[in-house]
């Protein structure tokens, strides 16, 4: 009967902590969106998710942190279905537009929030939360690879899927600072694959 019971407790903190963490994410998000990144406080997303502000760094020990387990619970999401559903018989930089839409989308929807994002994968400290992002982002760029390689990319296509996202990241900052328009990134991130396929392939 002890062991019942003890069972029953687990189960019962380990729904409590997964109900905590979900209230914790929804109130992160609910304020990413409303406000963006750099208004969004800790102790704001604590009373969003009625929760003492030390619960949430037991979840996410920096305010980047938590920016990065709202976004790996987005990307992983996100990033496996279009990587799953993305046909490979298209034109190939096609393809590789259309791996990249998660990307694109976070860019419309909420570009500064977007831009720490990146800020955070190229120069953040490390954590838990950002190594899910990073290797989120590294199985997207080995679909793009895949996808240069079957263009005749060959021992190139790694080094060429890589400039393409850290190279979509970056145009999102130039939308951001004003450098470029919102409406162009589309025909800017296409140019870009088509460029680094190009050299891949070494033309």
């Amino acid at each position: 009967m002890a062991v019942e019971t003890g069972r029953v407790a687990g189960g019962r903190r380990e729904r409590n902590k997964a109900q905590k963490r979900g209230r914790i994410l929804s109130a992160a998000r609910r304020l990413l969106a409303e406000q963006g990144y750099a208004r969004m406080t800790m102790a704001q997303v604590a009373e969003g998710a009625d929760v003492a502000i030390g619960t949430v760094f037991q979840y996410a020990a920096t305010k980047a942190e938590l920016l990065m387990m709202v976004t790996a619970d987005r990307w992983s999401q996100t990033i496996p279905a279009v990587i799953g559903a993305v046909g490979r018989d298209a034109e190939p930089v096609t393809v590789v537009c259309r791996l990249l839409e998660p990307l694109l989308e976070a860019s419309r929807d909420e570009p500064e929030n977007t831009m720490a994002i990146a800020r955070e994968l190229l120069f953040g400290a490390p954590g838990p939360h950002r190594e899910a992002v990073v290797q989120l982002v590294a199985d997207l760029e080995d679909a793009v690879a895949g996808v240069f390689r079957a263009a005749g990319a060959g021992e190139r296509a790694n080094a060429a899927a890589r400039l393409v996202v850290s190279g979509g990241m970056l145009e999102v900052n130039r939308t951001r600072t004003g450098r470029a328009s919102g409406d162009s990134v589309e025909a800017r991130l296409t140019e870009l694959i088509e460029v680094a396929l190009r050299g891949a392939r070494g033309g």
